[in-house]
């Protein structure tokens, strides 16, 4: 009740989505759940139960980007607002997370994060820019970048 003054989103303060939603029932602040939400059956039950007003879509915590993209879809089903994300990244991560984000109805998406603006070393051109505090896609096909292999190093896997 410390902050019920404070025009603030409460996100995700406990370890297990039973503690959050303990938290939740007991706030009226919006609620954010992160790292509890992993997969499309804990998606499901957090709408089942108010448990968030948003939730955020780690790319690699639902297993890539379809399955992420369905996520999206099903929380645009729901009503539920969505920050787009992953747990790191750079500018291959930054322009998956730029695509889906771009095709991602705008009510919505509550953010995106643009990974590549946090880090030092570029591996991959064309890669999404931050104009005006909002991420730019490529237009280009696929991701819309090209790999800098020269930085990336060889491939540890090559599948043919």
């Amino acid at each position: 009740r410390a902050v019920e003054d404070i025009d603030v989103y409460i996100e995700q303060p406990c370890e297990t989505y039973e503690e959050c939603l303990s938290i939740r029932e007991r706030t009226s602040h919006p609620f954010v759940l992160d790292e509890v939400i992993d997969g499309i059956d804990i998606l499901v039950r957090g709408h089942a139960d108010c448990a968030m007003d948003v939730v955020n879509i780690k790319i690699s915590k639902f297993g890539g980007l379809t399955k992420a993209s369905l996520a999206r879809d099903l929380c645009v089903k729901l009503g539920i607002g969505m920050t787009l994300e992953d747990s790191w990244g750079g500018d291959v991560t930054t322009a998956a997370i730029a695509h889906l984000a771009h095709s991602t109805p705008t009510e919505y998406l509550f953010t995106a994060t643009d990974f590549n603006s946090y880090v030092t070393v570029s591996t991959a051109t064309g890669a999404p820019q931050r104009d005006n505090g909002r991420m730019k896609a490529s237009e280009q096909s696929g991701l819309g970048i090209q790999p800098r292999m020269d930085v990336l190093g060889d491939p540890v896997l090559e599948i043919s």
